[in-house]
């Protein structure tokens, strides 16, 4: 079986599995080099979690690997129910923690993808590398997004406020004075929350905003570079060379050239030049 993700094998089962009533489960391990993912979608399961046992139910992602167990702790009052993904993988290194969550808040996002995956998987009518590669894709980015947003901090209201307002208006003129009053705190202390929180002066973290706008604007649209700064909340255009060459270490003609979406290397053997139909002018670099 070719290689399909660098670590991703083969797709080797999917199966829906049902606690019994009376909540007696006897755990499996799990084989070599089988990566093995249970998603709940019905029910209870306690899992032990930093040490303390914890209660779980549906849209739990449990991500298990070679010599671990699978759920088995229930109860008669809710039996979990649970589609099982057998994956072939070539390493143990985990790519989630083990315990993850779907991301979406809606069930039926989440019961469709359970029964297309055992749908599909039995019915043999899609390449079976095909299938792998989309279900341990959606599995793992349902389980990545619930990570990264689990880390999220809580912040202080007024610091959520004034980082609210810097999404919505990092294209205009925004000062210290200007952040506090949408907040409603003085200059000082919305300089030391953005100090505490997020490490970083308030000034240092508008422009950072405002250099990844630019990257993705040079990389995705076909605005020049003076209504990319203009955008981004640069009035001069010296200053937006200055600065994003000094944050991003290229220029931002260099940084388009780079991450151009059909940009190939001389050695891919394909030009970026297209060629011209009769009649057509050549279009402008």
């Amino acid at each position: 079986m070719k290689n399909l993700t660098g670590r991703l094998q083969a797709l080797r089962r999917v199966g829906f599995y049902m606690a019994p009533d009376h909540a007696r489960v006897t755990p499996v391990r799990i084989p070599d080099n089988i990566e093995l993912v249970e998603l709940i979608t019905d029910g209870n399961v306690f899992f032990e979690v930093d040490g303390r046992l914890q209660s779980f139910g549906k849209g739990t992602i449990f991500w298990h690997r070679t010599g671990e167990e699978t759920i088995w702790r229930t109860t008669p009052d809710a039996p979990y129910r649970c589609v099982v993904f057998h994956f072939i993988v070539s390493d143990l290194n985990r790519p989630v923690p083990r315990v993850s969550f779907w991301h979406s808040n809606a069930d039926t996002d989440m019961d469709r993808f359970a029964s297309e995956s055992i749908s599909l998987f039995h019915a043999r009518t899609l390449d079976m590398d095909v299938l792998a590669l989309y279900l341990y894709s959606t599995l793992l980015r349902h389980a990545m997004i619930r990570r990264k947003a689990s880390l999220q901090r809580n912040y202080p209201k007024p610091l959520d406020q004034a980082l609210d307002y810097i999404r919505r208006n990092f294209g205009e003129n925004i000062s210290i004075s200007i952040l506090a009053r949408y907040s409603q705190v003085s200059n000082s202390q919305i300089f030391k929350l953005f100090r505490n929180h997020l490490g970083i002066a308030p000034h240092k973290y508008i422009l950072s905003q405002r250099m990844a706008r630019a990257r993705t604007m040079l990389a995705g649209t076909r605005l020049s570079i003076k209504e990319i700064a203009a955008a981004c909340g640069f009035r001069n255009l010296e200053v937006f060379y200055r600065q994003f060459h000094r944050v991003s270490r290229v220029t931002p003609a260099e940084y388009r050239r780079k991450y151009l979406p059909y940009h190939f290397s001389k050695n891919a053997g394909i030009s970026r030049k297209k060629s011209k139909l009769p009649g057509q002018r050549s279009a402008p670099e």
